[in-house]
């Protein structure tokens, strides 16, 4: 009888190894639940890149539409705290803070010049100048017209 235990107990142990290695093939043809990350070395520049973008952008805000107006003084009022002109823009009359109160004064600024202005666009119908350059001067009505007396 000892014989039928040792086979009975062969036979199990035999089995419960065929079951684990099984298990141990199945487990490994399933799909992971996690997926492995990678890390590139791309990552380790992108500071960099930044403040390359951040640099490009800050000199370009000098003189973009947000920071510069171009256009032509239609009145000018110095009595105002700050001084104010209307400068006629792209966008339509726009009323100018001059920040610096002596800044008109200085370039001469009168009805019909026309200037480029650099400070903010608080919005389409008002601009905060800190500086004012006078491209053009207004010089009044000239007639080329031989005909007219």
């Amino acid at each position: 009888m000892q014989v039928t235990k040792f086979g009975s107990v062969g036979r199990l142990v035999l089995l419960c190894m065929v079951a684990i290695l099984a298990g141990a093939f199945l487990a490994s043809l399933l799909p992971l639940s996690h997926s492995p990350i990678v890390e590139a070395s791309v990552a380790f520049d992108k500071d960099r890149d930044k403040d390359k973008n951040k640099d490009k952008k800050n000199n370009r805000d000098d003189h973009d539409e947000d920071h510069v107006l171009n256009g032509q003084v239609l009145a000018v009022d110095t009595h105002k705290d700050p001084p104010e002109m209307i400068v006629g823009s792209v966008d339509g009359p726009t009323v100018v803070r001059v920040l610096k109160t002596d800044e008109i004064a200085m370039n001469g600024v009168g009805v019909g010049d026309y200037v480029e202005l650099s400070g903010e666009k608080v919005n389409e119908q008002l601009f905060e100048a800190t500086q004012i350059s006078v491209s053009e001067r207004y010089s009044g009505q000239q007639s080329e017209n031989d005909n007219l007396p």
